[in-house]
This record gives C-alpha cells, structure tokens and sequence, in this order.
C-alpha cells in the first residue's frame, strides 16, 4: 500500500493594499475654479458699460400722446397691461370710426380709424420709432393695394399670446393723412 500525504489546502492571499490618490482630481477641480475666477474677472473687467434709455423722440417727428381711444380696446381685459401700455397715438390724432374686426370668444381683433395733421413720412416714423422703443419689433413693411404704406409690429404678451399691431397709412390729403391702427392677437402659429 503506498501512502499518501494528505493534501494541504492553500488560503489565497488579499490583494495588496494600493493607495488611491486624489491629487489628479484636484488638479482638475483647481483648473476649472482658477478658470471660472479668470474670465469672471476678465468680464467684469472687459463688459461695457450699460446706461438707462428713454422713449426716443425724433426731432421734427410728432409728439407722442397716450389717449382714451384704447380705453374700449382696455377695458374688457383682454389685453395684458404690458401690450395696453405700449399703445399711443401722434398727439392731436383724431378717431374717425372704431371697427370690432372680429376674433373669437377668447381672442381680441379690433382696429381703429384716425386721421392726424402730418404727412405720411412723419406718421410712419412715428409708429417705427415710438412703437419700436416701446418693445415692439417691426415684423413687416410693405405697400398697399390702395396707395398706402403698412408696418406690422410684434411683442410677446404677459397672458402667454403674441400681439401684433399694424399701422396702415392711407394716401394723404392736404392737411391730413387718415389711418388705420389694428391690435390683434395672434392665437396660434400651426
């Protein structure tokens, strides 16, 4: 009979301990601060300046006046107080005839007819001047079938709707130039 040893089992040794440094992802949040510290004071440095504007007033254009002729376009609500304000008209306009276009129950189209004692440069340049320093955006400029010039204008709404305004300037007379003033809102692009 031949003997046999009996076998030893061996106990598997742990890894080694390693030690993991943090250093590599220091240097990376320490880059990343000293850059943001950098351009913050660069622009800090480098920014204009800002200064506060004012409504622009073009010499030789017509004075601009807020008037009651809104205040049935206001006064139902429909129009937010950011879109309410920023309606004038060229002081010693005239209202010749208010028409209800239409819109819906929930949307508001109205325009207005007006005539005012200036010739029909000085009135546009008025409603691009005034209108554009007020927030609107000027959207469109174009002619008329019937002789006149049209701007169409645009600013965003507080109650969530885009509102455009055109302003339609008819042939003028002598002493006068009739047109059109119409708010309306834009109730969906699709």
């Amino acid at each position: 009979m031949v003997q046999t040893e009996p076998a030893t089992t061996r106990v598997p040794t742990p890894p080694p301990v390693r030690r993991v440094s943090i250093l590599p992802a220091a240097a990376v949040l320490g880059v990343a601060v000293l850059t943001l510290v950098l351009f913050g004071f660069l622009n800090l440095v480098a920014s204009p300046r800002t200064t506060a504007t004012t409504q622009p007033v073009v010499i030789g254009g017509l004075r601009a006046e807020r008037t009651s002729i809104f205040r049935s376009w206001t006064s139902h609500g429909l129009v937010p107080a950011n879109v309410a304000s920023a309606l004038l008209v060229p002081r010693g306009a005239r209202l010749l005839s208010t028409v209800g276009v239409g819109g819906g129950q929930d949307t508001f189209d109205r325009e207005d007819r007006l005539v005012v004692a200036a010739p029909r440069s000085r009135l546009l340049g008025f409603y691009r001047s005034h209108l554009v320093g007020l927030g609107w955006s000027v959207i469109s400029t174009s002619g008329t079938a019937g002789g006149g010039d049209e701007i169409l204008f645009q600013k965003g709404g507080a109650d969530g709707f885009y509102w455009e305004a055109g302003v339609v300037a008819a042939a003028p007379t002598p002493d006068a130039t009739p047109y059109t003033l119409r708010l309306f809102q834009v109730a969906d692009f699709s």
